[in-house]
């Protein structure tokens, strides 16, 4: 529709691009974070529910899934919470919901890496349902559907950036 817009992507953890957005090195990015800077702009684009992710060879599945508790005594390979604080205070309030608090085995910034480490039998996580596209086929997900957490995925700006394609 528009063959004049050119866009380059760059990947950055959400603090990343709120500074990068500020100082106008970029014009827009996509966050999941519920509040930004006043001088900032955020407009919600998704929202999403969580999945298990599980070895392919993993017991469970769909059918005898009951909840989060099952896997208590399982290690988990979670996002790294500098990459997002926020985020990962969304996870973790999954487990206070389930009443239990998580072993962690690894920390990783990236959904590519987690598949991986899951893959390969290092721990099992949790995911935006929508990062299920592009996973490799090693990898089994259930999503949790009876839980209240979501993620928002959103657009976010400079109210200040005056690039006529935003």
């Amino acid at each position: 529709e528009y063959p004049n817009i050119h866009f380059n992507l760059k990947e950055m953890d959400n603090q990343k691009q709120l500074e990068n957005l500020q100082t106008q090195e970029i014009d827009i990015g996509f966050v999941r974070l519920e509040r930004v800077p006043n001088d900032l702009e955020i407009m919600p684009i998704q929202e999403d529910t969580f999945s298990l992710v599980l070895p392919s060879n993993h017991p469970l599945n769909v059918k005898n899934f009951n909840d989060l508790k099952q896997l208590r005594d399982e290690a988990f390979i979670m996002f790294d919470p500098s990459y997002s604080p926020n985020y990962h205070q969304k996870i973790m309030q999954i487990f206070d919901h389930c009443g239990f608090t998580p072993i962690v085995s690894h920390r990783t910034v990236h959904a590519s890496s987690i598949y991986k480490l899951v893959e390969h039998n290092f721990g099992i996580s949790i995911v935006p349902s929508s990062l299920q596209i592009g996973s490799t086929k090693n990898v089994k997900f259930i999503e949790l559907k009876n839980i209240p957490q979501r993620t928002i995925l959103s657009a976010v700006w400079s109210k200040n950036n005056s690039n006529p394609v935003l």
